[in-house]
Parts: structure tokens; sequence; C-alpha cells
């Protein structure tokens, strides 16, 4: 048996077509965040189901933590009925919220304090305990990871070029019940080869 703060931590493993999905979204709504959930039983990956959730944010805008006013270009805003659309969905399947998503256009993958924020009750604690946040950076329309690793520098230097050299960037968070805070964990997003 786990406890809560064991199961808080779980990582939730996508597998390659629901990364790809995602990964779908956040380029096709680019300018503006895309944002979601994925359902299923939670370690059970051939059960995650990836649904995208309207971003409301150009109609509900918001303040971050520095006063700014942000809408769908820099923030989202999950549609409320949409996702209780997808809580009765989850319920009557009997299947759990097991990671939340959005895209940053233009900018790194990060948990901002705003998403910190958004995930946790005024108490402090996850507000969907054991789930995890994925957020996908997409630059110029595509998600990518804008940092050179060494094996893309010498493809680069040799003028090869491969399906790796332009890997997909994401970064993944988990509830830390030691830390009282989200941790990364890796995230790997599918390679195109574009």
């Amino acid at each position: 048996m786990t406890t809560a703060g064991e199961r808080a931590a779980t990582v939730h493993a996508l597998a390659e077509q629901q990364m790809r999905e995602i990964v779908r979204q956040a380029e096709a709504g680019y300018p503006e965040e895309i944002c979601g959930i994925v359902i299923g039983k939670p370690g059970r990956p051939e059960t995650y189901q990836v649904h995208q959730v309207k971003n409301v944010a150009n109609q509900h805008l918001q303040k971050d933590t520095t006063g700014n006013d942000r809408d769908a270009r820099t923030a989202y805003f999950m549609d409320g009925l949409e996702m209780l659309g997808i809580e009765k969905k989850a319920d009557e399947a009997g299947l759990e919220f097991v990671m939340f998503y959005h895209s940053h256009p233009d900018h790194d993958a990060y948990f901002s304090a705003m998403d910190r924020d958004r995930a946790l009750s005024p108490s402090g604690e996850p507000l969907w305990p054991g789930a995890n946040y994925l957020v996908v950076s997409v630059r110029g329309g595509r998600a990518r990871d804008w940092l050179l690793r060494p094996l893309d520098l010498f493809r680069r230097l040799l003028f090869i070029s491969g399906p790796r050299a332009r890997a997909r960037d994401a970064r993944r968070y988990v509830w830390d019940d030691t830390r009282q805070d989200f941790v990364e964990v890796a995230a790997t997003l599918p390679g195109h080869g574009r």
C-alpha cells in the first residue's frame, strides 16, 4: 500500500502517440497557449486519453504575480464547462486526471509561479493529488529544444542531419511531499525528423 505522498510523486509516462498529440495541439495553437487534461488509470498508459480544453484566457484576462496582464498568448485558463465534461467522462469510466498540460509559445518550458499557484489549493496542497503537469515549449510554431546537445552539435559540424537534430522540448512536474513543492522530472517528446 502506498501513502498519499508516494502516490502524489508518481510520474505518469505517456505513450509516444499521446505525446505526439500534445505536440500537435501545441503547434496548431501557436501563437497562443493550448491546454488540456490526460485522463486514465494511473500507471496504465494504454488507458490514457488526451483531451484538449479550450483556453479562455482572452475572455478571462489575468494578472501574473508581478501584476502584468496576461492573455492567451502568455497564459492559459481552462474552460470550466469543458473541464466538468472531462471529469464526468472520467468518473463514468472509472478514470482519473493523471496529467494537465499546456504550452509556452516562444518561451522555455518551465513551471511558472502562475502555473504553480493554479495547481495548488489555498492551503498549499495540490488540487489534483497524483496528477503531473507537462509544459511544452513552442517557438516559431514548432515545439523544440533550442539548446544544442553534444551529438546535435557534432552532426551540424559534419553537415549531417538526423531526426534528433531537432529534439522536442518539454518539462514535467510532480508534487514532492517532502519538499512541499513541485519538482521537475525528465520529459521526452518524440522527434518527428523535421
